[in-house]
């Protein structure tokens, strides 16, 4: 199974090898992520990890696997329709493609709805159904990883994409004290503040040059954009103008090392911790709702670590 976790495929492959047989009466059950980049994902790692471990109980579930996919924001919408073709019975979607399922799916929960991003689908008999596990992992993950909750505490998310919209909708139901979004973009950014007030929650809106000065003693500072993928990249802000009290979260991750970032922000004296835990724990949530079994955060966490 190491190949398969290993290897990148692409839409076309399903029309090949293990694959090519695939149809509506076929298991065990397949799954997949989707996303470009994708070769940097994580994600079947632990999945497979987490999938072996619920077939020790189900045999449904024996010879199960998740696949990685590297797919173009605009061959999102075909590419769904062999998925569900092939019988894959769940997806996860990351970077580019969570806000633009959102524009395809007809049946979405609450969470993803409000958020009009999602990065997990559920197949139903009549196609696709979105959800965000991206704030549910986020939480987790403050909480074990920094030991802090989101509840009564005042929050700056950086960036207004798709994961920024999941983390901001989720942070606002939880009951902060007051959120801040900050983004480079000033069309998007108004975009999902003028979405959050519309819902019924109080935010603000800065420049991501002004947050820095704007952020308040023990704050939690998350980064929702991609910085820190590339080897290029710099640190997403100037840490050394932030409350030595301030927690930061970075939802990028690299594999055998941190984030250009959680560096910086360490540095400076500041509790930081990089997007494995937050993997982890959407990831467990994601494969709840595909098989309607207990969550296997753990499980997945310690085979990241470990790998």
């Amino acid at each position: 199974m190491r190949s398969f976790m290993e290897k990148v495929f692409s839409a076309d492959d399903l029309n090949r090898g293990i694959f090519s047989a695939r149809s509506a009466d076929t298991n065990p059950p397949y799954f997949a992520v989707l996303g470009k980049p994708i070769s940097h994902s994580q994600s079947p790692l632990m999945q497979n990890a987490a999938l072996e471990e619920i077939a020790k109980s189900d045999v449904r579930y024996k010879g199960s696997r998740y696949f990685a996919f590297e797919v173009s924001p605009e061959g999102l919408s075909d590419s769904l329709d062999k998925f569900w073709n092939k019988n894959f019975a769940g997806i996860n979607l990351t970077i580019p493609h969570k806000e633009i399922a959102a524009k395809l799916l007809s049946d979405m929960e609450d969470g993803a709805r409000l958020a009009r991003a999602c990065n997990t689908l559920l197949r139903t008999s009549d196609g696709w159904k979105g959800f965000n596990t991206d704030g549910f992992g986020l939480e987790e993950a403050v909480r074990s990883s920094l030991g802090r909750d989101f509840k009564g505490s005042d929050v700056v998310v950086i960036g207004a994409g798709g994961a920024a919209r999941g983390a901001a909708f989720h942070i606002a139901s939880c009951g902060c004290k007051s959120l801040l979004i900050a983004n480079r973009t000033q069309e998007r950014l108004d975009r999902l503040v003028s979405d959050l007030k519309n819902s019924g929650f109080e935010c603000y809106a800065a420049s991501l040059a002004d947050c820095g000065k704007l952020v308040p003693e023990n704050s939690i500072v998350v980064n929702a954009t991609s910085v820190g993928l590339r080897d290029s990249d710099s640190a997403v802000l100037d840490f050394s103008v932030l409350p030595k009290s301030t927690v930061f979260f970075d939802m990028p991750y690299r594999k055998g090392c941190e984030t250009v970032s959680v560096l910086s922000a360490r540095a400076a004296g500041i509790l930081a911790c990089s997007g494995l835990p937050m993997l982890a724990w959407q990831g467990a949530k994601s494969l709840s709702i595909w098989t309607g079994k207990p969550m296997l955060g753990e499980l997945m966490l310690k085979t990241l670590n470990e790998s």
